[in-house]
């Protein structure tokens, strides 16, 4: 039986492999991972455990990965360095005077005290990966699509399923971009009914109109929720009542990624904020006023204060000048 593997090597790389066949023990999808991703170091396996609402279990037996698809994150141990084949999307162009500042994922040191989280792609799935819902829930889905193979029955939907469909899809929704158009979200929609048809509705139409619907609002109740939070990047939409602009109007204009655009304003680094990545930032530009340069201190502060610099681009929408002023690192050659 094959299994469809999700993988987190660090927060900046995240694979999808299939395998043939299902591994006979832990150690042979650890060799697995390595080879078909070119990893090197020693690591373990954590696994989403759909019976506990996908929390994080470390894998012990081959026998709890869930049937069929699973998504894995890899601990990597201390003094471990990951080192993946470089993809296409880390070198993703971001369309912007910040562009060259993301290091490539390669570069990125599991070890490190300091944790990011920022996507590695801006490009949709096709086709979208449907995630694994709760355990009763795919237990009723399963069920389900038995009943619709052999009567044709569609399966009576309550409240508590479409809630745990809807909010599952729109975190796997967010996690890809923040902001998906029509046709990307009924993309979402029409996998949903194909993989569970169970699921479609009743009538002449496509049968998941109704879903596309749902998922447009879930989405947006989402990104809200994310925005009370502390989310930086749907934060930076936050219309405030009585907010005008110069010419008096009342003129909203929503700020998100362009395409081929990723990392639009990525969160704080952990233990990172504003007034601490500023104190980050004067370090970096005493560095740069040093005749013998410490590069290596250099980059290291640059993917540190990345979130910061990202920022200021989209809020303040600054200067070239004033760029080279603040950020001069950035227009190093290294970090082309």
């Amino acid at each position: 039986m094959a299994l469809l593997l999700r993988v987190h090597v660090s927060p900046k790389l995240i694979r999808k492999i299939q395998l043939s066949t299902v591994p006979e023990s832990v150690k042979q999808l650890q060799d697995e991972l390595q080879a078909k991703l070119g990893l090197e170091g020693d690591f373990a396996i954590q696994y989403e455990d759909p019976d506990f609402g996908n929390a994080l279990c470390n894998l012990m037996d081959i026998n709890e990965l869930p049937a069929g698809r699973a998504v894995l994150h890899l601990i990597w141990e201390e003094n471990a360095s990951a080192s993946p084949p470089q993809t296409p999307s880390d070198h993703s162009a971001i369309s912007s005077i910040d562009t060259a500042s993301v290091s490539s994922a390669s570069s990125f040191s599991p070890s490190s005290s300091t944790q990011t989280y920022m996507r590695s792609t801006s490009q949709w799935p096709n086709p979208f990966p449907i995630p694994i819902f709760s355990y009763d829930v795919e237990l009723k889905l399963r069920k389900g699509n038995e009943v619709y193979e052999k009567a044709g029955a569609n399966l009576s939907v309550t409240r508590n399923i479409k809630m745990e469909i809807l909010d599952k899809l729109a975190q796997e929704m967010f996690a890809i971009k923040a902001y998906p158009d029509k046709n990307e979200i009924t993309s979402v929609a029409q996998e949903l009914v194909s993989k569970h048809p169970c699921l479609k509705e009743p009538g002449n139409g496509t049968g998941y109109d109704g879903w596309a619907t749902s998922i447009k609002f879930k989405l947006g109740n989402y990104r809200s929720k994310l925005s009370e939070a502390g989310c930086s990047e749907v934060a930076v939409n936050r219309k405030r009542r009585g907010e005008e602009d110069d010419s008096g109007t009342n003129r909203f204009s929503l700020k998100k990624p362009k395409r081929g655009e990723v990392n639009f304003i990525p969160d704080a680094p952990e233990n990172f904020n504003d007034e601490s990545l500023e104190n980050e930032r004067c370090i970096l530009e005493d560095e740069m006023k040093k005749r013998d340069k410490n590069m290596a201190l250099i980059t290291q502060k640059m993917d540190i204060t990345f979130s910061l610099r990202r920022k200021e681009v989209v809020e303040m929408q600054p200067l070239v000048k004033e760029m080279q002023l603040r950020w001069p690192a950035l227009f190093l050659k290294e970090q082309l």
